[in-house]
């Protein structure tokens, strides 16, 4: 009797673990909602063979809303994909944030300084800058002018985005397990003037909150009726 509810303490326990792991990515969910291209991770639980639960971490990798800006370098990603960019040091990392800008050399880069793919120049002198929806960047001297090809976002997808790692700033690296990059082309994801929001639902995720915070105070419930009922079977045998 007292091994049986040993094991039913240690369950509980390791299921109010999982419970408080699953509250913390609710809490990155909440604090990223202002994130361009952010998305919502959740943890799932699964049951293993004994009773226990332990967690399995998923991404929703479905696209934010898009949100119309003034800036002509804003772009949203509206299908599967990320943006390669490069650090100061030459790594390559991925990102789905397209509020971009200009550096002091005229390059287009993200709001860290990371370069946007391998070069982007553009003339700060054009009247007009276009971005067209395969991610072609045009500049116009004159509305009247015809336009000069300044080269072109790349747009790379992942066979398992999921594995790729959050190395922060709204970027990533490729993983063993994220698969190899594969450049992707004749696509129309890119719109010019708008950024990507997070894919957050709050609604969700306050309901998410109820619900972990019910468990968590249900699982403590437990342990402490079992931690009594152990205690009483200690003392009916002395």
């Amino acid at each position: 009797m007292a091994y049986n509810l040993q094991s039913v303490i240690r369950k509980a326990a390791i299921n109010m673990t999982v419970e408080f792991d699953k509250m913390a990515y609710v809490t990155q969910n909440f604090a990223n909602y202002s994130t361009n291209g952010y998305k919502n991770v959740r943890f799932e639980d699964i049951i293993d063979a004994d009773g226990s639960v332990h967690g399995v971490e998923r991404i929703n990798t479905s696209n934010g809303a898009f949100q119309l800006t003034n800036n002509p370098l804003d772009i949203a990603l509206q299908g599967a994909g990320y943006i390669p960019v490069t650090t100061s040091k030459g790594e390559i990392r991925y990102t789905r944030d397209g509020s971009f800008m200009m550096n002091k050399d005229g390059f287009l880069v993200t709001k860290t300084g990371d370069l946007v793919g391998s070069g982007i120049k553009i003339d700060a002198a054009a009247q007009k800058t276009e971005i067209r929806e395969n991610g072609d960047v045009y500049s116009y001297k004159t509305l009247q002018s015809e336009p000069e090809y300044l080269g072109t976002i790349p747009l790379v997808q992942f066979v398992n985005p999921e594995a790729l790692k959050d190395v922060g700033a709204n970027e990533f690296i490729a993983t063993e397990n994220s698969g190899e990059m594969k450049l992707v082309e004749d696509h129309n994801y890119i719109k010019q003037y708008g950024i990507e929001r997070a894919n957050t639902d709050l609604l969700s995720e306050i309901y998410n909150v109820s619900r972990i915070n019910a468990s968590i105070i249900a699982s403590n419930s437990l342990v402490k009726v079992i931690d009594r009922m152990y205690n009483e079977a200690i003392n009916l045998t002395q």
